[in-house]
């Protein structure tokens, strides 16, 4: 899990319903995220393309991300 910074999304572990959620609210593999806050169990704050979304721990532990080096 990255606490804070830019990450990519590398995979998405979940049945196509949960995708096409995710997809709905502008989460796809492969996009650029920002992680703004984040907590062990607590919800998960996330900025993409200059629009932030909470979602929560159980969701976000089904999002396999690579942190950005810069």
């Amino acid at each position: 899990m990255i606490k804070n910074g830019e990450a990519r999304i590398v995979k998405i572990n979940g049945g196509k319903i949960f995708k096409k959620r995710l997809g709905a609210i502008g989460l796809r593999e492969d996009d650029i995220i920002s992680v703004v806050s984040a907590s062990f169990c607590g919800p998960v704050i996330l900025r993409i393309n200059g629009t932030r979304i909470g979602i929560g721990a159980g969701m976000a532990n089904k999002i396999f991300v690579e942190p950005l080096r810069r």
